[in-house]
């Protein structure tokens, strides 16, 4: 496949989706080396909400008690 850079850099790849991310390496030979990314999940949205007088921290991903120890742990 070949493709032309427009005046602005880009460049339209057909198999390529919006939001895509690629690896792109540049060799010695001026050769262009572009790899997909695989996305990772979608980032743990957190909000604050009130429970019984206290603020807490509500995410969209689950989190197991051993995660919450480890973390504790951690904590200085």
């Amino acid at each position: 496949m070949t493709v032309i850079a427009d005046s602005r850099k880009r460049v339209i790849l057909k198999p390529a989706k919006p939001g895509d991310r690629f690896d792109v390496q540049v060799t010695p030979e001026g050769k262009m080396i572009l790899t997909p990314l695989v996305p990772d999940n979608k980032p743990d949205r957190v909000r604050f909400v009130k429970k019984h007088g206290y603020t807490v921290a509500v995410g969209t991903r689950p989190i197991s008690q051993e995660q919450v120890r480890k973390l504790m742990d951690e904590f200085p």
